[in-house]
């Protein structure tokens, strides 16, 4: 299992499911440690303190939808759901879902992206620090 960081999308989904208010989980991010991350509806992806990270590359994200009836199939996790975003000097240029049965199980990663002091919502970092109260940054709100 190990450690993860969240990521909540308010960008549009390409099968055109509503993430807002979703938390997904990454491991796009070297050392995850429990951060909170937002892809923006301005197609930039900030931390917690709001800061613009002007990534270049893909971060991969997913969720799991359980359902009543859901049964283990061996090496499948029902209800994953996994999607791509590639990021290009800070910007957004897609999200894709990725096929769990196709050639596009490739590793993909990221280039480059700023760093800045995390903040982790398991940690006991305080929300204020965080600028969550702001605007459109209330993450999982």
């Amino acid at each position: 299992m190990g450690m993860y960081d969240e990521i909540y999308c308010h960008a549009e989904l390409p099968d055109g499911r509503d993430p807002r208010g979703m938390c997904f989980q990454t491991k796009s991010f070297p050392d995850p440690c429990m951060c909170r991350y937002r892809i923006t509806s301005a197609a930039r992806l900030i931390d917690s303190a709001n800061n613009d990270l002007e990534p270049d590359g893909y971060i991969t994200f997913y969720t799991v939808d359980r359902e009543d009836g859901d049964r283990e199939v061996p090496e499948r996790i029902p209800g994953l759901r996994e999607y791509r975003a590639r990021f290009s000097s800070g910007q957004l240029q897609n999200i894709l879902r990725v096929n769990e049965d196709g050639a596009d199980r490739v590793r993909y990663g990221l280039a480059s992206f700023r760093w800045f002091e995390p903040r982790s919502f398991m940690f006991g970092d305080p929300d204020e620090a965080s600028g969550a109260d702001k605007p459109d940054i209330g993450f999982g709100k």
